[in-house]
């Protein structure tokens, strides 16, 4: 009887072809899925950092608001709307919708020129701002049917207590102002912030 041998390798018949072929399908999905998720990571640093700015933006529109109402506390600008300024002398009858553009319309201009827009502040947004005084109705103090949002100017501006056995001194009261600001970036990120200031 005549024995037969056949050798190892005739007897894969390709199996090892076949294990490397899937292993390298394999590593080229894997490969394709790091690149991806390489590119979205950096979409969204990039998107963080456009928020951030614009974050930045804002708080620098808040100063500027404030700038704005101390330069004209004194003379009493404020007792009257200033639109061109974004200055309302009142609080709104009802609550704009801060997302439409016709809300800001007041402030928008194609050259700039109101201190309540800017059109590039420098990291390429563009910022309007709007402040309400917390008042019922325009005029000055003693205004008939006029009633204000404000503090009384006999404790923490003189650095007194608020508490009830508190000694009380005379003063003016403060009324408060709400800024509305919008700004609007680059990677078509808005941002939107309130904050309540008194003066």
């Amino acid at each position: 009887m005549r024995r037969r041998f056949v050798s190892a390798r005739a007897s894969q018949r390709g199996y090892m072809l076949m294990l490397v072929l899937v292993a390298l399908v394999a590593m080229m999905i894997s490969g394709v899925a790091l690149v991806r998720s390489m590119d979205t990571n950096q979409l969204i640093a990039g998107n963080m950092a456009s928020r951030n700015s614009t974050i930045h933006s804002a708080d620098l529109a808040v100063q500027q608001a404030v700038n704005w109402i101390q330069a004209n506390a004194t003379n009493g600008a404020l007792f009257a709307d200033a639109p061109a300024s974004g200055y309302n002398a009142s609080q709104p009858a009802q609550e704009p919708d801060w997302t439409k553009p016709a809300t800001w319309s007041q402030c928008t201009t194609t050259s700039g020129a109101t201190p309540c827009f800017n059109a590039s502040d420098g990291a390429g947004n563009q910022v309007s701002w709007m402040i309400h005084r917390m008042c019922s109705i325009a005029g000055g103090p003693g205004t008939a049917n006029q009633f204000c949002s404000s503090l009384n100017g006999t404790a923490s501006s003189a650095g007194n207590s608020y508490s009830s056995d508190a000694v009380i001194f005379n003063g003016l009261p403060k009324n408060f102002y709400r800024i509305s600001i919008q700004v609007t970036g680059p990677r078509n990120t808005t941002t939107l912030t309130q904050a309540f200031v008194t003066l």
